[in-house]
């Protein structure tokens, strides 16, 4: 997604927003913005789902 925005120029900054920061980067590439922060052990997955009303909510699956 960052070539893209390459396309229109290279901007001065770029800023990540993530409704969950898990932590345990592979990358070097953080976000500036989480909702909630948590720690998760590699073998457990953070799974989101959205009921029939609209509303959504996270699990830990593994």
């Amino acid at each position: 997604m960052l070539n893209e925005l390459f396309d229109y120029g290279r901007p001065a900054s770029v800023q990540l927003a993530v409704l969950v920061d898990r932590g345990g980067r592979e990358l070097p590439v953080q976000a500036d913005f989480a909702a909630a922060r948590i720690a998760l052990p590699a073998d457990q997955l953070l799974a989101l789902a959205k009921a029939a009303d609209g509303r959504f909510s996270f699990s830990v699956e593994g």
